[in-house]
């Protein structure tokens, strides 16, 4: 386990067949695929947008990010969607930033940074 893995971080760059310019395009291609993380959605995050799986916890969720053919899959500290973002902001501010804290630990984050392994494998498996 590298130090990047023992911080709660885990990026792995998705390895794809297909050419998919955006995250719309590839959730397409993934729409038919029974993934051990659940059913992935696109969502609106700050300006731009990402491929979520059903969280974890309010502090672990797999996340598909880029665009233009080149996509990462990690496990994020925050669920996405605009009203988290508002939720985290505040829960952060009342507890000095010991509520995010809270899922950089545990048997949910090391479950949610499994999931990104597997979803990974499950996306190459399927030849996306």
């Amino acid at each position: 386990m590298g130090l990047g893995e023992m911080m709660g971080v885990k990026n792995v760059k998705l390895e794809l067949k297909g050419n998919y310019a955006t995250l719309a395009d590839l959730l397409e291609a993934m729409k038919d695929i029974q993934f051990e993380a659940g059913v992935p959605e696109l969502t609106k995050h700050g300006i731009g947008a990402v491929i979520v799986f059903p969280p974890v916890d309010r502090n672990n969720q797999v996340w598909i990010t880029g665009a233009k053919g080149k996509f990462t899959i990690m496990r994020s500290a925050e669920v996405a969607g605009l009203g988290n973002m508002a939720k985290n902001a505040v829960l952060d501010t009342l507890t000095d930033g010991w509520s995010s804290m809270s899922g950089a630990f545990g048997n949910k984050k090391k479950r949610c940074m499994e999931l990104v392994d597997i979803t990974a494998k499950e996306i190459k498996e399927a030849g996306i």
